[in-house]
């Protein structure tokens, strides 16, 4: 089994458990494939979160944390590839708040060999975080031009596509976050309609033309959309992304879907990978279910049929 998106307190100020613990429960529970992918350096204290704030931290805190995790990961590769089922990859998760992070994205990844992959995220639009909270999704939404969820929702996939474009991430990590603070008892002036009865492609048809260039994008370079099981543990019957972007993945992007917990600590390893999987099986009728892997240290796509992946013991 695989996950592409994890995170730990070593690292992470909003996670829990430390790292070395992380993976050796992964490796417990009859993970092949794991990927680390702690968050990337904020380049401004404007973006620090509150828990980081009660640390006094700084953006060089940031820095310092994320050189050590880059040095800790390595070891853990060296150690857990060589004698071991498991298979670590080295990652982070891309902070697309504005094209400086982005570019600064990138110049990690040409000064640090040792990563494998990156989950591609945006959790920032208008530099407000639309995840955090749904009283900064409303300010986020207060910065678009129109004042709408509409205008809010062109903007992150704007955003995304700056992420994407520039940066052919393997991974892009929960595609559709933007609905997760979506105030769907609104009405939305563009249409008349409530927002929980919109459907993008039908009703907003100037934001699906966003969304299907993003999938297009990506199915371009072969990268892979996460089904991401933490939506779950938020209050979603199913992962990231919703059947309606699931649906244009598959008929637009190749289908080329990969499994990720998005786990903040032990508890959510493995988190919610079953109905995950109930999701795969029942909702989108997947027949394949891709990952990541290493061959002679370098990064490869690997394709699995779903008939196959059921079997395994991990779902036992």
């Amino acid at each position: 089994m695989h996950s592409h998106h994890s995170h730990s307190g070593t690292y992470v100020s909003h996670a829990v458990d430390s790292l070395d613990d992380i993976v050796e429960k992964a490796a417990a529970i009859g993970f092949k494939i794991f990927c680390l992918t702690e968050h990337m350096p904020r380049l401004n204290n404007q973006f620090l979160y509150p828990e980081e704030l009660e640390k006094s931290y700084t953006t060089a805190n940031l820095s310092s944390n994320f050189t050590n995790y880059l040095q800790h990961a390595q070891k853990l590769q060296s150690h857990y590839n060589a004698g071991t089922e498991l298979k670590i990859l080295i990652g982070f998760e891309v902070e697309g708040i504005d094209l400086e992070h982005i570019q600064y994205s990138q110049s990690i990844l040409d000064q640090n060999p040792c990563i494998n992959m990156t989950v591609g995220s945006v959790h920032y639009v208008h530099l407000v975080p639309i995840d955090f909270s749904a009283e900064q999704w409303l300010e986020a939404r207060t910065k678009t031009k129109e004042n709408t969820t509409r205008a809010l929702y062109r903007d992150y996939f704007d955003l995304q596509y700056q992420v994407i474009s520039t940066l052919k991430p393997l991974v892009i990590g929960h595609f559709d976050l933007i609905r997760l603070f979506e105030p769907i008892d609104e009405i939305d002036p563009t249409t008349g309609k409530q927002l929980a009865e919109i459907n993008i492609e039908n009703d907003w048809p100037d934001v699906w033309q966003l969304v299907v260039r993003n999938i297009e994008f990506v199915g371009s370079y072969g990268g892979l959309f996460e089904l991401n099981s933490a939506a779950i543990r938020k209050g979603w019957s199913g992962p990231y992304p919703k059947q309606d972007m699931c649906e244009a993945i598959k008929k637009y992007g190749g289908g080329r879907f990969c499994l990720s917990d998005d786990s903040h600590g032990l508890k959510q390893i493995g988190l919610n990978f079953k109905k995950t999987w109930t999701y795969v099986m029942d909702v989108l009728h997947l027949e394949y279910i891709y990952n990541l892997d290493l061959e002679n240290g370098k990064t490869i796509v690997v394709k699995n049929k779903v008939e196959d992946l059921n079997k395994e013991p991990f779902f036992k």
